[in-house]
C-alpha cells in the first residue's frame, strides 16, 4: 500500500505502527500547508476544518534545522550561509536575515549535543512557496531528510509572528526546563567561537541589540 493510499483511510482504522506514523506524517504536512488559511479543530474522530475569513500576508520564513549528529559544526554553518547567501551577496528573494545556533545539552557533559538553527528570513516580494521551498531543500538535500518537517520546518509568518520568533530566538525561553539549556547554549558558543546571534539587513529590537 502506497502513502497515498494509506492517506485515504481512517486513521483508527489502520493497524500497523508504520502505517499510523506515514498517516500522521501526511496529516501534519496538510495541517501546515492549510493552518495558513484554515484552522484544523479537534482532531481526531470529529476533525473540523474551518476557513479563516481574514489571511494576513506573509512577510518572514521562520526556518527551523536539526541537523544529523554525524554533521560537523563548521559543515553546517557554511550550508546555513549558501541557504542565505551566494557570492553577490544576499539571495534576490531575501531582503534581510536573522539566525541562531542552539544546542539541546543540559549538562557540561552533553554540551553541543543537538546543535540546530532557527532562522527568520525577511522576504522580498512574494515570489512562489513553492520555489521557495524547492530552493531552500536544494541545498540540505545531500544532508538531511528534507521532507521530515522535524528536521526542516520552513513557515511562512507575517510581520506580528516575526516579531514573536525574534523574542522566541533571543529571548529567555518561558520554560524553567530551558533555562539551563540557554546557560549552556552561552558557553558551548563561547567555546566555539560563536556570536549570540547573526544577522544582515535585519532590523533587531532594541533589547537584544546590544
Amino acid at each position: 500500500m502506497t502513502d497515498d493510499e494509506i492517506f485515504t483511510l481512517y486513521y483508527h482504522d489502520l493497524c500497523q505502527q508504520n502505517h499510523k506514523e506515514i498517516w500522521l506524517k501526511k496529516f501534519y504536512e496538510l495541517e501546515q500547508k492549510m493552518g495558513e488559511n484554515h484552522i484544523i479543530e479537534n482532531i481526531g474522530l470529529t476533525t473540523k476544518v474551518k476557513k479563516i475569513n481574514q489571511i494576513k500576508n506573509y512577510t518572514h520564513i521562520f526556518l527551523t534545522i536539526n541537523p544529523p549528529p554525524s554533521m560537523a559544526l563548521n559543515d553546517f554553518i557554511n550550508t546555513i550561509d549558501k541557504t542565505l547567501t551566494t557570492s553577490k551577496g544576499l539571495k534576490q528573494w531575501i531582503e534581510g536575515y536573522l539566525y541562531v545556533l542552539e544546542q539541546r545539552g543540559e549538562t557540561i557533559e552533553e554540551i553541543g549535543k543537538g546543535f540546530h538553527t532557527h532562522i527568520l528570513i525577511k522576504l522580498i516580494g512574494h515570489k512562489k512557496k513553492s520555489h521557495i521551498d524547492r530552493e531552500l531543500k536544494n541545498n540540505w538535500k545531500n544532508t538531511l531528510d528534507i521532507d521530515n518537517y522535524h528536521i526542516l520546518n520552513i513557515k511562512y509568518i507575517d510581520n506580528d509572528e516575526a516579531i514573536r520568533k525574534q523574542n522566541y530566538i533571543l529571548g529567555a525561553k518561558k520554560e524553567d526546563i530551558k533555562h539551563k539549556k540557554q546557560e549552556l547554549d552561552v558557553i558551548w558558543r563561547e567555546n566555539n567561537s560563536l556570536e549570540k546571534y547573526y544577522f544582515l539587513d535585519y532590523i533587531i529590537e532594541d533589547k537584544y541589540a546590544s
